[in-house]
């Protein structure tokens, strides 16, 4: 089944066949010799699709392992954070008055959102109250036992353990994707400046061009302009615009993650007086 044309393997598949097509036809070849198209031309072509399908399978292998990583570190940090917000709790209550004690425990103050922080936090409030025989013996009155409260001191530190993995397949798998684009970079060049040669070579061999899957344009041919937007009629008084055309490119495309924004809504407006 053919890939899409916006997918990266269909660009290294139908590159790699382009050059390949060429190679092994004498005709185009003899029409291409005073383009300075030689057999190491084609071969430094088709190394960089090797080179292309090699990194771009690199990329989407660390990029399942990071994956799995971040659902692995998710998992742990939810279930210790379970145990973590119960403990914090049931030591709030029992030193509600004594801002100083829960301060020496690491249980004052609001819990960061900060994945760094938090284990911080946490190890710190684990650190602090399995040696305080006070904070101890008031958790075992809520049926925390000393057992219990250290096996959730473990899954933090097994937390820590996640997200370190989980950061260090992220830096990988990042790497990856800058080489895999830098070779998609050098192999896009090459393979327009070949196709260029190619129109040039053998416009007047349409069918050549066509065996090469380059579009075959008849003589006077003109590129048609992107049709613009019917113009409405002005609305508030002001001038009428046209939204802009954009045109694609490349066959690769560069996609970003959308960033979300959120937004509070304030509720706490005065409403105007009639």
């Amino acid at each position: 089944m053919m890939k899409k044309r916006t997918t990266h393997g269909y660009f290294l598949e139908s590159t790699q066949l382009l050059f390949k097509n060429a190679q092994e036809d004498e005709e185009i070849n003899a029409l291409l010799v005073p383009y300075k198209i030689d057999e190491a031309k084609y071969d430094y072509g088709i190394s960089l699709c090797t080179r292309g399908f090699k990194s771009d399978r690199q990329q989407l292998k660390l990029h399942g392992q990071q994956y799995r990583a971040r659902k692995k570190f998710e998992k742990l940090q939810n279930e210790a954070n379970e145990g973590y917000q119960i403990h914090l709790r049931f030591l709030r209550i029992s030193f509600e008055k004594d801002v100083e004690k829960l301060k020496e425990l690491s249980a004052y103050g609001i819990r960061t959102r900060s994945i760094a922080d938090w284990l911080k936090e946490a190890q710190d409030f684990y650190q602090n109250t399995v040696v305080d025989e006070e904070a101890m013996a008031e958790l075992d009155s809520f049926g925390i036992t000393a057992e219990l409260f250290q096996q959730n001191e473990t899954k933090i530190t097994e937390v820590d353990a996640a997200y370190r993995e989980h950061k260090l397949k992220l830096g990988a798998a990042q790497d990856a994707i800058v080489q895999r684009d830098e070779i998609f970079k050098e192999l896009a060049i090459f393979r327009k400046k070949f196709i260029a040669i190619c129109r040039t070579a053998l416009k007047d061999h349409p069918q050549l061009l066509e065996k090469l899957g380059i579009k075959a344009y008849t003589e006077g041919y003109v590129r048609a302009k992107p049709k613009k937007k019917e113009e409405q009629p002005p609305t508030d008084g002001g001038s009428t615009q046209t939204a802009p055309t954009a045109e694609v490119a490349s066959n690769v495309d560069v996609q970003k993650e959308p960033v979300a924004v959120e937004t509070v809504p304030n509720n706490n407006k005065k409403k105007k007086r009639k």
